[in-house]
C-alpha cells in the first residue's frame, strides 16, 4: 500500500468539507474537474482543472485539486508546483501542506520537504501526519533511529495511524539490522488490525525476518554425515602395466563433517568472521593408509568501506593420516588480503593474493621428493546472484609453488565454475567443474622429463530440504588426471549420499 494513502484520503475529504461553497460554484470547470477526480478519471480531471486554473489563476482550490491529480499520476514535479500555490494563495489550504510535503518526499526533494515541515510544525498543521512524514524523510536520509522517534510520536498523537507507524518502525529496525526488534514491530502491525493490506504486508516481512535471523545468527553449526562409494581410493594409474597388481582400488567410505561459523554483528564498519571445520573420511578398504582427519581454522577481520570491503584472511589446516595409528601428515598455513566489491545489484567480485606454507611430516626417500613448500597465489572470482536462492560463480587462480624437493616445483592455473539453481520448492541443483593445469619447473629426477598435469573434475548434485534446516544431499563427481608421467595419470568416480543439518 502507498504510504501516502494513509494520509491523502482523510485530507481530501477534509478539504471538500471546509472549503467555502463559493470555491466550487464559481467555476463549472473546477466542479467538473473535482467530480472527475473523485471518479478516478485523472486524465479527464486534468483537462478541466487546467482550464479552471487558467480561468481563475488565484484559486487555491483549483491549484490543490490539480496538484492532487498530478500526484495520482506520479508527476511529482507538476504536482509540487500546484500544491505550492494551494498553500500560498488566498484562501490558504493549510491541509494541502501535508500533500506538498508528501509529494516532495516521493520526488526525493528532501531539503525542501524539511523546510515545509518546519512551517507546518510552527503553525501546528496536522501534527500527527506531519511528524509521520518527518519520519519518512529521516528514513530516506538513512537516519533510521531518528525516524523511529518520529513514528513513535506520530502514533501517540493519532491512534488511527498506529499500524502504519509500527510498519515503518519495523522497516527502520530492519535497515539497522536490529532484526528481533523489527520482527516484534511487524507482529505489532499485524496484531493491530489483522484484516488490512498493511497487515498482510507485515506478515510477509515476518517470515523473511525470521529466515534472516536464522541466517545471520552469530554462531552457526553445520553437521554432515555422508556415505560414499569411491571407485579409485588409491589413485590406481590408468596404464595397465603399472596397475596390474592393484585389484581392490574400490571402497565404501563414511565422511563426517562439522563446521562452526562465528559471524558477530558488529556496530559500525568493522568486520569479523571465523570458522572451525572438521573433516573425517573413513574407508572400508585401505583404512590404514587412506583414512584422513582434518581440522581447520579460518579467521578474517576486515573493514567495510561501503561498496567494497577488505579482509585479512588467514587459514590453518592440520591433517592426520592413519597408519598403525593417526599421525601428522601435513600442516598448511595461508594468509593474505581479500578484496570484495559489489558490481551492480547482483554481482560480487573478489580479489585475493596470499602466501601459503606447507610442511609434510612423513620422511622422504630422496631429497627431490620433499613436498614442503612456499606458495604465492592469487585469484579473481565473480559471483552472479541471478535469482533468489541461486548463484553462478566463475573463478581463476594462479599459484607459484616453490618446494624443497625440485620434483614438486610448479606453476598452477585453476579454472572453476559453480552454480546452484532452485528447481522446485526446497529442491536445488548443484553443478560444478574445475580444470587444474600444472607445469612443473624442473626435469623429474626419476622419470627424466618435465612433468605436466591436467586435472579435470566435475560434479552434479541435488539437495532437498526434507525437514527444517535438514538437507538430503546426493552427488556424483568424476576426476580425470591426465599426466605425461604415467603413475600420476588416473580416473576416479565418487558417489555420495548423506544428510546435512544446520542449527
Amino acid at each position: 500500500m502507498n504510504k501516502a494513502a494513509v494520509l491523502s484520503m482523510p485530507i481530501l475529504l477534509l478539504v471538500l468539507i471546509i472549503l467555502p461553497p463559493h470555491a466550487f460554484s464559481e467555476s463549472p470547470s473546477l466542479r467538473e474537474g473535482i467530480e472527475q477526480y473523485k471518479q478516478e478519471n485523472y486524465e479527464e480531471a486534468i483537462e478541466f482543472l487546467v482550464k479552471a486554473r487558467k480561468e481563475e489563476p488565484k484559486s487555491s482550490s483549483a491549484a490543490f485539486f490539480l496538484g492532487m491529480t498530478y500526484k495520482q499520476l506520479m508527476d511529482y514535479q507538476k504536482a509540487s508546483e500546484h500544491l505550492r500555490d494551494a498553500v500560498t494563495l488566498t484562501p490558504r489550504i493549510k491541509e494541502a501542506l501535508v500533500e506538498l510535503i508528501d509529494v516532495l518526499y516521493l520526488w526525493g526533494k528532501l531539503d525542501e520537504a524539511k523546510k515545509w515541515i518546519e512551517v507546518a510544525e510552527k503553525e501546528e498543521i496536522a501534527p500527527a501526519k506531519i511528524v509521520f512524514l518527518k519520519g519518512l524523510v529521516f528514513q530516506k536520509e538513512g537516519k533510521n533511529l531518528e525516524a523511529v522517534k518520529s513514528f513513535e510520536k506520530a502514533k501517540s498523537l493519532d491512534s488511527t495511524i498506529t499500524q502504519a507507524a509500527e510498519l515503518q518502525i519495523a522497516l527502520c529496525y530492519l535497515k539497522e539490522k536490529k532484526l528481533k526488534k523489527a520482527k516484534d514491530r511487524f507482529l505489532a502491525a499485524v496484531q493491530y488490525d489483522p484484516q488490512t493490506d498493511l497487515a498482510n504486508f507485515a506478515r510477509r516481512y515476518v517470515d523473511l525476518v525470521e529466515k534472516r535471523i536464522f541466517l545471520e545468527r552469530p554462531v552457526r553449526f553445520t553437521l554432515g554425515l555422508f556415505g560414499q562409494y569411491d571407485t579409485n581410493v588409491v589413485l590406481k594409474p590408468t596404464e595397465a602395466s603399472l596397475a596390474a597388481d592393484i585389484t581392490d582400488e574400490k571402497s565404501y567410505a563414511t565422511t563426517n563433517t562439522i563446521r562452526i561459523d562465528y559471524v558477530p554483528i558488529i556496530e559500525g564498519p568493522w568486520l569479523f568472521n571465523a570458522q572451525y571445520s572438521f573433516f573425517g573420511n573413513f574407508h572400508d578398504k585401505h583404512s590404514t593408509t587412506h583414512d584422513v582427519i582434518n581440522n581447520g581454522i579460518y579467521i578474517a577481520p576486515g573493514y567495510n568501506f561501503g561498496r567494497y570491503a577488505l579482509n585479512l584472511a588467514a587459514r590453518y589446516n592440520h591433517t592426520l593420516v592413519r597408519g598403525t595409528s593417526y599421525k601428522k601428515y601435513v600442516d598448511s598455513l595461508s594468509t593474505g588480503p581479500l578484496f570484495r566489491t559489489l558490481v551492480g545489484k547482483n554481482n560480487l567480485l573478489e580479489l585475493y593474493a596470499g602466501y601459503n606454507k606447507k610442511e609434510y611430516f612423513r620422511p622422504v626417500l630422496i631429497p627431490e621428493e620433499d613436498r614442503d613448500s612456499d606458495t604465492l597465489s592469487t585469484y579473481i572470482s565473480w559471483i552472479w546472484l541471478f535469482k533468489e536462492g541461486a548463484f553462478f560463480n566463475l573463478k581463476y587462480e594462479f599459484s607459484d609453488e616453490d618446494a624443497d624437493g625440485r620434483n614438486w616445483d610448479n606453476h598452477g592455473h585453476a579454472f572453476s565454475m559453480n552454480t546452484t539453481i532452485p528447481l522446485i520448492d526446497k529442491l536445488k541443483l548443484q553443478v560444478s567443474g574445475q580444470a587444474l593445469l600444472q607445469d612443473y619447473k624442473n626435469m623429474h629426477t626419476i622419470f627424466a622429463t618435465e612433468r605436466e598435469d591436467e586435472i579435470y573434475q566435475g560434479s552434479l548434485g541435488f539437495t532437498w530440504e526434507f525437514f527444517k534446516n535438514a538437507n538430503l544431499v546426493l552427488q556424483y563427481s568424476t576426476t580425470r588426471a591426465d599426466s605425461n608421467i604415467a603413475i600420476y595419470d588416473y580416473r576416479r568416480k565418487l558417489y555420495t549420499a548423506g544428510i546435512e543439518y544446520k542449527l
